[in-house]
């Protein structure tokens, strides 16, 4: 069967001698794709075939064996990415976490769009870099349905809290005097604590501005989630700080590509 999608390339395997595996996500769903030849200097498709390209692929299926990318065109490459190693690094991560949340033969269309959004976004360095990583996350998050409840205390109720902390494994946020009855102990910057039945509790202290824009990222339309201005640096850094606690304690695991591009900064 041979047919035609648009897809990003979120990563790619070298195969054989000269082929590439290249995982694409698409509306569809996530698919592994060979591209038989596309690592020889004459072809056609080594361009198509690398990472960050969205373009459309035209697919050969056949029962029993992957399907091959017989041919296609890119739509966007975002060359922009590789001014820098650290823009890299940061798009890497958000691939691999887009592969992480799809699966093959969903609807992907969310999360692909979100993808889209948030590599342009740092191409073009709409924000800062810990911004749209931290928005990115929290999106992501709330698109796999694991979206906290940041409207009110998760204990008393309560709206207009001035202290605030993110109650990160329950996906809510708690007032300072809600916490205070509990009995927590808090960190610097965040806390790891134990409850009773030992299970992990993580805690981020949120400023006004920090949580309002986890409230903006959450409920936004989404091609506005990085249409905001955190304008304090602490701020910035507890915004970033709980976009990433939220989503890695959540999937269970961190990821090599966001090592790296810690690595860089």
């Amino acid at each position: 069967m041979l047919y035609t999608v648009d897809g990003l390339v979120l990563r790619v395997q070298n195969r054989g001698e000269n082929d590439r595996l290249i995982t694409l996500l698409t509306a569809n769903g996530r698919m592994n794709a060979v591209c038989h030849g596309a690592r020889s200097l004459k072809s056609k498709m080594a361009n198509l075939t690398q990472p960050f390209v969205y373009g459309n692929f035209e697919i050969n299926r056949r029962s029993g064996a992957l399907p091959w990318v017989r041919g296609g065109s890119p739509n966007e490459v975002f060359y922009g990415l590789r001014e820098s190693v650290e823009k890299v690094f940061l798009a890497t991560y958000i691939c691999d976490v887009a592969a992480d949340l799809s699966g093959e033969n969903t609807d992907c269309s969310e999360i692909l769009r979100l993808t889209l959004n948030t590599l342009y976004a740092i191409m073009t360095d709409m924000r800062p870099l810990p911004q749209i990583k931290a928005a990115f996350e929290l999106r992501a998050a709330a698109i796999s349905g694991y979206r906290p409840d940041v409207l009110h205390c998760e204990d008393c109720g309560a709206e207009g809290m001035e202290n605030t902390y993110f109650d990160v494994m329950n996906g809510a946020i708690v007032c300072s005097s809600c916490l205070e009855k509990r009995g927590a102990g808090l960190g610097k910057g965040y806390s790891s604590v134990y409850d009773d039945v030992r299970e992990r509790s993580v805690l981020v202290p949120l400023r006004p501005a920090s949580l309002s824009a986890i409230r903006f990222v959450l409920y936004s339309p989404q091609e506005k989630i990085y249409s905001f201005t955190l304008a304090e640096a602490e701020d910035l850094n507890t915004f970033s700080r709980a976009g990433e606690e939220y989503l890695l304690n959540h999937l269970g695991h961190g990821f090599d590509s966001l090592d790296l591009y810690y690595s860089m900064i």
